[in-house]
């Protein structure tokens, strides 16, 4: 469900705000099949971000668009986790136009959400569910994908922004898309300082008040020249980011959470792709592309090097995809090759590689009038537990102004090379391990007109061979299973000027052995958005987020450890912007984040940001 398109005024093309809309039923969209596909055909929810939606809410990281489903640790730039639909950090697939981002030097191979700024952004789309099928591993809970901003009406379209905000935070970005005959492009770069604030909470008594600050540069290109038959695309992006961070090894028997001055963690991503694509006809296309993943993350003490993570990931891939009238088919074999080197102080140096294969397949039929159905299957083999095949179904029927769809599929997620080869006195590593394994199922509906629409969805998902620590045998083993039970409703209604949506999230997600909560997953969710425009040069949003209470390894006052299924309370925050357009090309736009100033943990044990504003303008030329 998107906000009403206020025509009237070419700035404000949409009342949008930044927690993700579920695509209009015309929009098309690329995650769900790796093609063009229209939202409505789709067996399940697809959610968009879109330039607009940011500049709107004047949003400057990827877990604020995300949601409460994102967790992290402190502001932008600190780590951030995406629990999908009750799945762990470790099930959500991260991409960059598609390019998988998950790090595999990382203990379990999930990727950090709080490092990415959304400057060079042309729309983030969000698949909920499994999609293993189409991407394999790690796409157990869904996939996030990062679209950077390519083409235009024009040869230049050029942005700059500048805002400067509370904790000593600045923010410069400068970019510009368009097209050139038959090329399209677009180059962005972006920077983002902030001191910070302490993220030892007050209530403890090892909280000092020293700020814990972070920055995050980001450059981005990627241009596209196409003829009638041949097409050639080139994508380039580095990040680079510093954040301090506390300790959880403080005082006398360094079992304690606090304040640290001298900790800090520098990390590097760097990515390059080169494509090329032959139309052999009117219905069909082959695309040859590969490039690599450059991952370089530091621990410091004092300046000192006390940890290092490398990883390097090259990738090829090749898709056949045919397009009729009915039947649309995207296959397709993908290589990659996994290369880490980690030396941390408590385990020996690690250098290890590994190669992957996969084989996959990705078809819609519309098999009647209104009534659609989307198969895949996917084959992924690596070099160290053989082969692994995952499979999804669907169907969507269009009733009237709404539609109906449901779907099942199979998904997994592969052990890391650090889990199966890390060696330290408290980890023997496990190379025996195997995939952990799900399957889910989905029913849904989307209803409405242009004044109100509705929309809800049920899922179940079982995951099995969990890989969790086994303290007894001093390595990562199978055992244990999570089972997962969840609703989403959504209503929303629009009028001149304004629109008003809400949302609730119910997630039961729990062991499937002893029954109890997984961790950071609260209960129920509720999100409360809205938009007005009381001029034409005006625009004014909120939202209002409601995160109910939830499971974690908590900690005592005194900084020390208290339970590891602790309760944490339930926290709701405001936030608001508004946006005035000065002239033609020139906006100025403010931001409030936690309006009312509350104070909470998100995880456990860190300090939510506190009332912090921004303030700047954005010129087009």
């Amino acid at each position: 469900m998107r906000h009403l398109r206020v025509a009237s005024s070419a700035l404000f093309a949409s009342l949008l705000t930044a927690f993700p809309a579920v695509a209009q039923p015309d929009e098309v969209v690329v995650t769900a099949t790796r093609s063009d596909s229209a939202a409505a055909s789709l067996p399940g929810r697809v959610e968009v971000i879109d330039r607009r939606d940011i500049e709107a809410e004047a949003i400057t990281s990827l877990p604020e668009a995300l949601g409460a489903a994102a967790v992290q640790s402190g502001g932008v730039g600190q780590q951030a986790s995406l629990f999908l639909r009750g799945s762990n950090s470790r099930h959500a697939l991260a991409l960059y136009d598609g390019v998988r981002l998950n790090d595999p030097s990382t203990p379990n191979g999930l990727y950090d959400f709080g490092l990415d700024t959304l400057g060079g952004l042309d729309r983030i789309e969000i698949l909920r569910g499994p999609a293993s099928s189409v991407y394999g591993s790690a796409a157990v809970g869904g996939v996030v994908n990062l679209i950077p901003q390519r083409g235009g009406q024009d040869a230049f379209e050029g942005t700059a922004e500048f805002a400067i905000g509370l904790l000593d935070t600045t923010r410069t970005l400068a970019g510009a898309a368009g097209s050139i005959e038959n090329v399209d492009y677009g180059v962005t770069g972006e920077w983002f300082e902030t001191q910070g604030y302490d993220l030892v909470p007050e209530r403890f008594a090892t909280h000092t008040g020293d700020a814990d600050g972070a920055t995050v540069g980001t450059v981005s290109a990627n241009a596209r020249h196409e003829t009638a038959n041949i097409g050639v695309d080139v994508l380039l992006r580095v990040r680079e980011s510093s954040a301090a961070f506390d300790t959880f090894s403080g005082g006398a028997f360094f079992d304690r959470r606090a304040d640290d001055e001298d900790l800090a963690n520098h990390a590097t991503q760097a990515l390059w792709r080169l494509g090329i694509d032959h139309r052999l006809n009117e219905s069909m296309r082959v695309r040859l592309s590969g490039g690599a993943l450059y991952g370089d993350r530091v621990e410091e003490d004092d300046g000192a090097e006390t940890s290092l993570a490398q990883s390097h990931r090259a990738f090829a891939e090749a898709l056949v995809q045919h397009q009729a009238a009915r039947w649309t088919v995207n296959a397709g074999v993908a290589y990659e090759r996994d290369a880490i080197e980690v030396d941390t102080p408590f385990s020996d140096p690690l250098n290890v590689a590994e190669d992957h294969l996969g084989a996959f397949a990705v078809t819609q039929l519309t098999i009647a009038p209104r009534l659609v159905t989307t198969a895949s299957l996917r084959s992924d083999a690596y070099d160290g537990f053989g082969s692994h095949v995952t499979y999804a179904l669907g169907v969507v029927k269009t009733l009237g102004a709404g539609r109906v769809y449901a779907s099942y599929g199979a998904a997994f997620q592969a052990p890391s090379l650090s889990e199966r080869f890390e060696r330290s006195f408290f980890n023997l590593g496990n190379p025996d391990l195997v995939p952990e394994r799900s399957q889910s199922f989905e029913l849904g509906f989307d209803a409405g007109g242009d004044h109100l629409q509705l929309g809800a969805t049920l899922f179940r998902t079982q995951i099995d061979n969990l890989i969790e620590y086994s303290f007894a045998d001093r390595r990562n083993i199978n055992t244990g299973s999570a089972e997962i039970n969840g609703a989403e409703v959504r209503v929303g209604t629009q009028w001149d000027g304004g629109s008003l949506r809400v949302s609730y999230d119910w997630t039961d997600a729990r062991n499937g052995l002893s029954g109890e909560p997984l961790l950071r997953r609260p209960e129920h969710a509720w999100r409360v958005e809205a938009a007005l425009r009381p001029s034409e040069r005006l625009l004014i949003t909120g939202s209002w987020s409601i995160v109910g209470e939830r499971r974690d390894v908590t900690y005592e006052n005194d900084g020390a450890f208290a339970d590891a299924l602790g309760r944490v309370d339930a926290f709701d925050v405001i936030a608001l912007a508004a946006t005035l357009r000065m002239g033609d090309d020139v906006d100025m736009f403010v931001r409030l984040d936690n309006a009312g100033d509350q104070t909470y943990e998100q995880p456990a044990a860190f300090a939510g940001p506190p009332r912090r504003g921004t303030a700047g303008l954005r010129r087009r030329f």
